[in-house]
């Protein structure tokens, strides 16, 4: 044991010597490195950047490791720390801040000497220290996919393309809460859809100005960095107005005329449509050259009738009672004879099922309200292009009636007692009627001024 001990001693008392490679002494080693990275990948926050070691010899010689460089130097002989980052198979994984613009700003890479014993291994003599710049945005676009529909209502997909000073880019789009975070956004008449994140026109085209919206974009740690979206709205859609109420429809009093657009050389019908009962008033503009709209007033459902319940099963009947006769006789030599004779009594008759309960009647669809339709005389050979119904609600369904309750079945005995009969079916419901349709009225009055 003192021999063991001793020995491992000796060794540990010569590690520097047994793991220090020709490369740790720097004062007798004339050799230079410099390391290189792959230009081809963007160095920002968590991206792996692949990097070699390119070691040169006082004559000139070059060695390089292996990987991204090709050469033959194993990675094994170095001990690689990067400040913002971390090293793992011939790559940078890039860490950083995340908070700050990158200009100016750059990863430091300091390469060792490895030194290993056993299962063991750790930086020896320090090499060299060199700066890696990251790359920063210069520039940004917002995007869009084409040709999209330009009519209030309608929803763009659109994302926002990074420039960086090496001329390379990157795109992201919506949706924003997961995709740009990076960026502040501004807008007039258009806002970020709740339902898809995407970018989505206000509704009310009496907001919107000058038939234009727009959306600016900012950089969010350079908000020098910025773009903007400019389109002009055209008003071509097949748009649809649905008014749902609970019960009767609703009654929609529609107002429509005619417009000249100077701003996109267009004809536009302005249609308003007022719902008195809730106070709310929706606004369309149709390009009599491509739009349309249908106005579709539904009225609620009658509710469906309630289940009828089963009937509770009869109960059994009850087992037949059980008695003992005992019987002595004297026989003819003066002796007795016991005997005992086991009687059972007829069972019991099981009880009566219990009728299923009737189905409730569905209640009766909602009637359709009413629509009229006040238009001026410039509307006219555009009627076409405005389409009205009133939907009846549909009645509801009647309950289903419940089952009868199985008859109890009959006790055991001598004779067995009866089953019980069957309870009887409950009646099912019926269905609700459907609500009447309402009318729909087309009215020509003089122009809205």
């Amino acid at each position: 044991m003192k021999f063991f001990i001793t020995v491992l001693a000796s060794l540990i008392w010569c590690l520097p010597t047994i793991a220090q490679s020709p490369l740790g002494n720097t004062k007798a080693d004339p050799q230079k490195y410099l390391l290189e990275y792959d230009p081809a990948v963007l160095r920002i926050k968590g991206n792996s950047l692949p990097i070699g070691i390119v070691a040169i010899s006082d004559k000139g010689q070059k060695s390089q490791t292996k990987d991204f460089l090709n050469g033959v130097d194993s990675w094994s002989k170095y001990k690689i720390e990067v400040d913002s980052g971390s090293y793992s198979n011939g790559k940078i994984k890039i860490k950083g801040s995340g908070k700050g613009y990158k200009k100016g700003d750059s990863l430091t890479v300091n390469v060792y000497t490895k030194k290993s014993f056993l299962f063991f291994s750790s930086k020896g003599t320090w090499l060299f220290s060199q700066k890696i710049p990251y790359n920063y945005e210069t520039s940004i676009n917002i995007l869009t996919t084409g040709n999209f529909s330009k009519a209030p209502g309608d929803h763009v997909q659109f994302g926002v393309r990074k420039y960086f000073d090496n001329k390379m880019f990157i795109d992201k789009w919506a949706p924003v809460k997961k995709n740009l975070k990076d960026f502040v956004f501004l807008f007039n008449g258009v806002h970020i859809s709740k339902s898809k994140g995407d970018l989505k026109i206000d509704n009310d085209p009496t907001k919107i100005k000058n038939d234009k919206i727009q959306l600016i974009a900012l950089f969010a740690k350079n908000t020098a960095l910025t773009d903007t979206l400019n389109v002009l709205l055209d008003y071509i859609s097949n748009y649809q107005c649905n008014i749902q109420s609970g019960g009767r429809g609703y009654d929609l009093n529609v107002t429509a005329d005619l417009y000249q657009d100077s701003v996109i050389n267009a004809q536009l019908l302005k249609i308003q449509i007022n719902n008195n009962a809730t106070h709310k008033t929706y606004n369309y503009w149709v390009n009599t050259n491509g739009g349309s709209i249908t106005i579709a007033n539904k009225s609620g459902y009658g509710s469906d009738g309630i289940n009828g319940t089963d009937g509770v099963a009869g109960t059994p009947g009850a087992p037949g009672s059980v008695s003992t006769d005992v019987e002595t006789t004297t026989n003819s030599d003066g002796t007795t004879t016991t005997t005992t004779n086991i009687v059972t009594g007829a069972g019991g008759d099981g009880g009566n099922g219990q009728d299923g309960g009737n189905g409730q009647d569905g209640d009766a669809g909602g009637d359709g309200g009413n629509i009229t339709v006040n238009y001026s005389p410039a509307v006219a050979p555009f009627l076409n292009l405005i389409k009205a119904y009133s939907f009846p609600g549909k009645g509801g369904s009647g309950g289903r009636g419940g089952k009868g309750g199985m008859g109890g079945s009959g006790g055991i005995g001598n004779p067995n007692g009866n089953s019980g009969s069957n309870g009887q079916d409950g009646r099912s419901g019926f269905d609700g009627s459907d609500g009447r349709m309402g009318n729909v009225t087309f009215t020509m009055t003089q122009p809205i001024r």
